[in-house]
C-alpha cells in the first residue's frame, strides 16, 4: 500500500518551506508515491514549475494552496484586539485544484485574496470560497486551522458548524485532515468528528522539506525567519562543544524558544513512517490513507498553457498596420530630411519586416509604439534607445528609439535572430519622476496589466551573511572576510577567505546547503506584462507593497522567464533619474533664457565634451560616472561618438 502526499510547503512558502519542487519530485518517485501535491502558504507561484517536474517523472501532479481564509474579508482588526484564538485575523485551509475549472477558481480566489482581502496575510472568506467552490477539493488544514484549533480547545460545537458548513458546499470533496506532529488528543478529536459528521478522514504530513537531511537548514531557516534572539552568555566557541547542530542551536537560542521545527518530522515520510506514527498514537485507520489515492484519482490533467499569444491586439492586421506606418515614417523622413535617397533603408526594411511578420511579434512592436508616442506626447522624456533594439530600422522609423541603424552601423540580427524564438526586448528608459504615469496609461489602454515577480535567493556574500548571524560567528570576521570576495565562488575558492573557511566550516556546509533556495520577493524593476484577457486565467495573480508607501500594485506571481513561456510579454519601462534631472535641466534653461533646446539635435561632434570626460569630469553622466569607466576614460582619451561607444562596451 501507498499514498499521496497532499500537504506539501516548498521554497516558495517564505522563509518556511526549504525544498524545491524537483527535490519534493525526486523524493515522490523513491517513495513510489503515484502523485504529489503543492499547497504553498498563500502562493500559486510554484505550480507551473511542479506540474512540469512532475509530468517529466511521471507522476501526477495536484496544483493547490494552504490558503489564509477568515470569516470577512473586511474586517481587519489587529491581532492585539483579537483575544478569542477561534477568531484570528485568518485560518488556514487546504484547496486542491480538481480540474481545469478548480484550478481557474483557484487562481480568482487568490487574486481576490491578494487584492480585496489582503491584510498582513493574502485573505479569502466564505462567500469568495462558495462562489468560486466549483472544481475545488477541501481538507481541513493543521493547528492553524479553525477545525483542528476548535478540538484542541474543546470547542466541538464551533468546530461541527464549520464541518457542516464545508460538507453543505463541497459534499465528497471536503476532508477532515490530520497528520503525525498533531497531538494525540487533537488527533484523535478530528478520529471522532470526522465519524460523527460522517465526513471522510485523510492523513497528511505537512512537510516542510524533502526528507531528514534538510532538517538543519530548516531550522536554520526557521531561526533566521523569525529572528530568534540569542541567549546571554553564549558564545561561539562553546556552542561548538555540542553534540549536533541541532543541540548547537538549542544551545544558542534555547529549547524553549518561541518557534522549532526539532522534535517534528516534517519531511515527507514513507508510508511505513507515516502509519508507525500514527500507530503511536493508536490511531490504524485504513482510510485515511486510502483518502490520499481516492483525491489524487478525482484529479483531472490540466491544461498548462504555454505559447500563448496574449498580447492585446487592437488592430485587424497588425502585420499590416506595422508596415503601413514604418513606411509612412520612412517617406516623411525622405520629404522632411532630405536623405535616404538610395534603396539600402528601403530593402532593410522589407528584410526586418518580414522576420517579424514570419515571427508573429508585430503586435509587441505596437504596443510599445503607442506607449513611447503617448509619453512624448505628455512631454516626458524618454531615452534614445538603449542595447540592442537601437539595431532595427523599424523601431527606429516608428520612433521607440532615435538612433539610426544604418548610419552607425548597428546589426537587426543581434536584436532579433531568425533562428531562434526568443521575444525580441526593447529596453525603454523613462524619466523615473514620471513612470507611474506611463504605467497608469498601459492600464487605461490595456486594463490587463501587471507587474512582474521577482524572487530572492540566498547567494553570495549575502548567505554567507545569513548562516554566519545563525551560528553567532562573530561580526567583525564575518565583515573582515566579506572585504575581500564578492561571489560564493569567490568565497569558496579564494585564498584571501581560507582562513575564515577553515575556522568556521559549517558556513560553507550550510551555505552550500541554502544557496539557490528562496528568501523572499520582489517586484522587476523595469517590466510589465499587458494581456487581452484576465491575466488569472492564464498565471497566478498577487500583489506587491510599493516601497515608501502603503499602496500595493498587483503582480505576474512567476518570474520574467515563467511569464514569457506562459506567453505573457514583458513590456521594460525603466525608470531613469539621470532623464529626471535631463528634463529638469532643459526646463530651467527654457524657464530662465527662453531657449528650447532639443537633445537630440545637439551637436554629437562637440570636442569639448569628449575631452571633458577624458578629463575625468564624468559626475552626473549615465554610466560614466562609476568609478571603473571613468578611469577608463581618463586612461584611453576618447575623440568622438564611436570610440566613446567602444569605450562603453569594454566596461560593460
Amino acid at each position: 500500500m501507498n499514498y499521496v502526499g497532499l500537504h506539501v510547503h516548498t521554497h516558495y512558502s517564505l522563509m518556511d518551506g526549504v525544498a524545491t519542487p524537483q527535490e519534493y519530485i525526486n523524493r515522490a518517485v523513491e517513495l513510489g508515491m503515484p502523485g504529489i501535491a503543492i499547497t504553498d502558504h498563500g502562493t500559486l507561484s510554484g505550480h507551473r514549475e511542479m506540474y512540469r517536474i512532475a509530468k517529466e517523472a511521471g507522476i501526477k501532479p495536484i496544483l493547490g494552496v494552504e490558503g489564509y481564509m477568515t470569516t470577512d474579508m473586511a474586517d481587519k482588526r489587529a491581532k492585539v484586539d483579537r483575544t478569542d484564538p477561534l477568531d484570528q485575523n485568518y485560518h488556514h485551509i487546504v484547496l486542491l485544484a480538481k480540474n481545469q475549472q478548480g484550478l481557474e477558481n483557484l487562481n480568482k480566489i487568490n487574486e481576490i485574496a491578494w487584492t480585496d482581502g489582503f491584510f498582513s496575510k493574502p485573505r479569502f472568506d466564505f462567500d469568495t470560497l462558495a462562489k468560486y467552490k466549483e472544481g475545488i477539493i477541501v481538507t481541513s488544514a493543521c493547528l492553524s486551522g479553525w477545525i483542528a484549533k476548535a478540538v484542541e480547545l474543546d470547542e466541538l460545537a464551533i468546530a461541527k458548524k464549520h464541518v457542516a458548513w464545508f460538507k453543505e458546499q463541497f459534499g465528497d470533496d471536503y476532508y477532515i485532515e490530520i497528520m503525525p506532529h498533531n497531538s494525540e488528543k487533537v488527533n484523535k478529536g478530528l478520529v471522532e468528528l470526522a465519524k460523527s459528521m460522517e465526513v471522510k478522514l485523510v492523513v497528511t504530513p505537512d512537510c516542510h522539506h524533502s526528507d531528514s537531511s534538510q532538517k538543519e537548514i530548516q531550522e536554520l531557516m526557521l531561526i533566521l525567519n523569525t529572528h530568534a534572539k540569542l541567549q546571554k552568555d553564549i558564545t561561539y566557541e562553546k556552542s561548538k562543544k555540542q553534540k549536533d547542530m541541532m543541540a548547537r542551536l538549542d544551545y544558542l537560542y534555547g529549547a524553549d524558544r518561541q518557534m522549532s521545527f526539532r522534535s517534528f518530522d516534517i519531511h515527507l515520510l514513507s508510508y511505513e513512517e507515516m502509519k508507525e506514527a500514527m500507530a503511536k498514537q493508536g490511531i490504524e485507520n485504513d482510510e485515511m490513507f486510502n483518502s490520499t489515492i481516492e483525491i489524487a484519482n478525482k484529479i483531472e490533467d490540466y491544461d498548462i498553457k504555454s505559447g500563448l499569444t496574449l498580447l492585446p491586439v487592437q488592430y485587424k492586421n497588425p502585420d499590416q498596420e506595422l508596415a503601413n506606418l514604418a513606411f509612412a515614417a520612412l517617406e516623411e523622413k525622405r520629404l522632411n530630411d532630405n536623405w535616404l535617397g538610395n534603396d539600402v533603408y528601403e530593402q532593410r526594411l522589407d528584410e526586418e519586416l518580414h522576420i517579424i511578420r514570419e515571427k508573429k511579434f508585430a503586435p509587441y512592436f505596437l504596443v510599445v509604439r503607442n506607449m513611447i508616442n503617448w509619453a512624448k506626447k505628455e512631454e516626458i522624456m524618454v531615452g534614445p534607445g538603449r542595447g540592442s533594439s537601437a539595431g532595427s530600422l523599424v523601431c527606429y522609423l516608428l520612433g521607440i528609439t532615435d538612433i539610426d541603424p544604418i548610419e552607425h552601423g548597428l546589426l537587426f540580427f543581434r536584436f532579433i535572430n531568425p533562428e531562434r524564438n526568443d521575444f525580441p526586448d526593447i529596453d525603454t528608459d523613462i524619466q523615473d519622476s514620471r513612470r507611474d504615469e506611463v504605467k497608469d496609461y498601459l492600464v487605461r489602454q490595456y486594463r490587463h496589466v501587471a507587474s512582474i515577480a521577482t524572487f530572492l535567493q540566498f547567494k553570495d556574500k549575502g548567505v554567507v551573511r545569513d548562516v554566519s548571524r545563525a551560528l553567532n560567528i562573530p561580526l567583525s570576521d564575518v565583515n573582515k572576510v566579506l572585504k575581500t570576495v564578492d561571489t560564493w565562488d569567490d568565497f569558496c575558492t579564494s585564498k584571501n577567505s581560507s582562513w575564515f573557511r577553515e575556522k568556521y566550516p559549517e558556513v560553507v556546509t550550510y551555505g552550500e546547503q541554502l544557496r539557490g533556495r528562496i528568501r523572499g520577493t520582489g517586484i522587476h524593476a523595469a517590466g510589465v506584462v499587458t494581456s487581452k484577457e484576465p491575466i488569472f486565467k492564464y498565471a497566478p495573480m498577487e500583489t506587491r507593497n510599493v516601497t515608501g508607501t502603503d499602496d500595493r500594485i498587483p503582480v505576474v506571481a512567476v518570474d520574467m522567464e515563467e511569464a514569457e513561456r506562459i506567453g505573457l510579454i514583458k513590456i521594460d519601462a525603466l525608470g531613469l533619474k539621470t532623464l529626471s534631472v535631463l528634463k529638469d535641466t532643459l526646463d530651467i534653461i527654457e524657464q530662465r533664457h527662453g531657449k528650447k533646446i532639443d537633445p537630440l539635435k545637439i551637436d554629437m561632434d562637440d570636442k569639448n565634451v569628449y575631452q571633458m570626460l577624458s578629463d575625468g569630469y564624468t559626475k552626473g553622466v549615465f554610466q560614466c560616472e562609476a568609478t571603473p569607466y571613468t578611469n577608463l576614460l581618463v586612461k584611453m582619451g576618447v575623440k568622438n561618438l564611436a570610440e566613446l561607444a567602444a569605450s562603453n562596451a569594454q566596461i560593460g
